[in-house]
């Protein structure tokens, strides 16, 4: 598995200019207990499905994005299942898009999504917990909206996640999973557009917090009541 910075430098100059676009990362969120992300307690399961957006219909010849910056303590990273594209489909049969070129040790024996599990989490300087989800490139740029791109099972028009990250609440806190493009020159993580032009993208930021349990909170209250009254007698 490598890092996207040097396929996407020297791809950069192939393509001709053409106006900038933003790409966005559009997630949604359940949670097995169905308690709120501010309101976690530890051992709950956090689902993460994701899609790639393409508002304006701007040729993409290239992405690379990952998910990043977590804290593993609060957040425990469990698995995430990549979609292989197409993306930005610009016909109704999606026979032509993006592919993801991105590569792990394990895939899904029916689908060949590719598997992550936590072995395959990456600790980046000034970056933190990584993981690449897509890292695709093509000489011929592809303008689809993304709207009918196949999910993860495969099905064009299914509208369903492209990308599937799982995490486990841990201890006590908060932290942001960063779901898009990184401008770490370690990564190279960016879109790149006609020109080779390249632009960060539409990032999905997600706050996770992890409260005391009821009873363990209560047993806070207690002692630190307990060692003020302490403190008053002496």
């Amino acid at each position: 598995m490598r890092l996207f910075t040097s396929v996407l430098a020297s791809v950069a100059m192939l393509f001709a200019a053409s106006a900038a676009s933003a790409l966005t990362f559009v997630t949604t969120t359940s949670v097995d207990s169905g308690r709120a992300l501010d309101l976690l307690q530890t051992g709950d399961v956090v689902t993460i499905n994701i899609r790639m957006s393409n508002p304006a219909a701007v040729a993409i010849f290239g992405i690379g994005a990952g998910a990043q910056g977590w804290d593993n303590s609060v957040a425990e990273f469990v698995s995430a299942e990549l979609g292989l594209g197409k993306y930005f489909c610009p016909t109704a049969t999606c026979n032509t898009g993006l592919d993801n070129g991105v590569t792990y040790p394990n895939a899904d024996e029916n689908t060949g999504n590719w598997l992550v599990g936590p072995g395959d989490i990456q600790n980046v300087a000034g970056v933190g917990s990584y993981f690449p989800i897509v890292q695709a490139i093509s000489t011929t740029g592809r303008a689809g909206n993304g709207a009918r791109d196949p999910g993860l099972d495969g099905v064009v028009n299914g509208n369903d996640a492209q990308f599937r990250i799982v995490f486990r609440a841990g201890a006590p806190g908060t932290t942001t999973i960063n779901i898009g493009t990184n401008a770490n020159p370690t990564l190279g993580n960016v879109v790149v557009l006609a020109g080779g032009v390249t632009e960060q993208a539409v990032n999905s930021l997600i706050s996770l917090t992890v409260v005391p349990e009821p009873g363990t909170a209560l047993l806070m209250g207690l002692g630190l009541a307990g060692l003020a009254a302490a403190g008053r007698r002496q």
